[in-house]
């Protein structure tokens, strides 16, 4: 079960409409920082995403190995994972800053012996990931590019996404997230209280979870007694076709979105909307 977590989780745990304008909202390069500006490290890939999408791009000096996106960021120094830091490549890049999915991380201790302040990216929602960005401007007025202010479309689709009202549709959908390879092994699946339903909301759609926190583990025989409308599995980019896991399932549509954004809740939000509206039209 820990390595069906590894292969897709981190993307969740290191945990757009328009997003290919809020990736280009930031700059071109990723050059160290002239001056005494901030030197920021992410340990968080949707953290990461997030700000270069605010203009920080110039002000990150290193990444975790799953910082990948965009490619700007994926050039940077490797300065550990999500539950690790490399102290030697952290002393070498003296950050001022550091993001972190939570103050009390693993790395925290290690960082702040190093004179980094923590800055929390927690990214469980849409509103998460507006609270980041909300936190990016207020820590860094002067260099951000204004992309979470009101009045931006980017900022109107993400407040539309972590308001969505419960959808009282006919047709459910289970999203799952990660899944045991082969035939009839357990999955996870996105319940309340998650980016996905919020997601599923937007679209106009019900969760068939609805009533169920979080990512709960499930075997085939709750999958069944589901019986969802749509199946929507959920793999990063260029994940390899794999054997059909779902043949014991009838009268469920089986759709597969390869998507490495739809995996990590950051400024790409409203795109992943977009391409599961399609997937259940």
């Amino acid at each position: 079960m820990q390595g069906v977590l590894h292969r897709r989780f981190p993307l969740l745990a290191a945990a757009a409409f328009g997003l290919g304008a809020v990736a280009g909202c930031g700059p071109r390069h990723a050059a160290a920082p002239a001056g005494d500006g901030p030197r920021i490290v992410s340990f968080l890939p949707s953290g990461t995403e997030t700000l270069f999408a605010l203009g920080l791009g110039d002000c990150v000096v290193g990444r975790s190995r799953f910082c990948d996106f965009p490619a700007e960021a994926a050039a940077l120094p490797v300065v550990g994972d999500l539950f690790s830091a490399n102290e030697d490549a952290l002393a070498a890049l003296k950050p001022t800053h550091a993001v972190l999915g939570r103050a009390d991380a693993p790395q925290a201790a290690l960082l702040r012996a190093l004179g980094c302040e923590i800055v929390e990216g927690r990214a469980e929602t849409a509103a998460d990931v507006l609270a980041f960005a909300d936190t990016l401007g207020a820590l860094f007025p002067e260099r951000t590019n204004g992309l979470a202010h009101a009045g931006t479309a980017w900022r109107a689709a993400m407040e539309k996404l972590s308001h969505a009202e419960f959808a009282e549709s006919a047709e459910r959908v289970l999203v799952v997230v990660s899944h045991a390879p082969g035939r009839f092994g357990a999955a996870f699946a996105a319940g309340e209280g998650t980016y996905f339903d919020e997601i599923v909301r937007a679209a106009g759609i019900s969760n068939a979870l609805a009533g169920v926190s979080g990512y709960p583990s499930l075997d085939p025989d709750r999958i069944a007694a589901l019986a969802p409308d749509v199946l929507i599995d959920v793999h990063p980019d260029g994940d390899p076709p794999e054997e059909d896991a779902w043949s014991y399932l009838s009268g469920t549509r089986i759709e597969t979105l390869r998507d490495t954004a739809a995996l990590r809740p950051g400024p790409r939000l409203p795109d992943v909307l977009e391409k599961i509206r399609a997937l259940v039209r």
